[in-house]
């Protein structure tokens, strides 16, 4: 998916992440969302979020 605010598991998997390890960023990053109160996150297929979140939970630049 190229959009320049989202990022999706298989950009991350791109980025040299295995699948189980993107996936639960991904995860992570949408029950950080769903705790900030963006319900729109609370899905489980949903596999993309804002790079901002993925960046804080990775402690780096995306």
């Amino acid at each position: 998916m190229e959009n320049g605010n989202i990022i999706s598991d298989k950009e991350l998997m791109s980025m040299g992440y295995n699948k189980a390890t993107a996936q639960r960023i991904i995860k992570e990053s949408r029950e950080l969302l769903v705790e900030r109160g963006f319900s729109f996150y609370d899905r489980k297929r949903l596999m993309i979020v804002p790079k901002t979140i993925v960046a804080e939970i990775l402690g780096v630049q995306i």
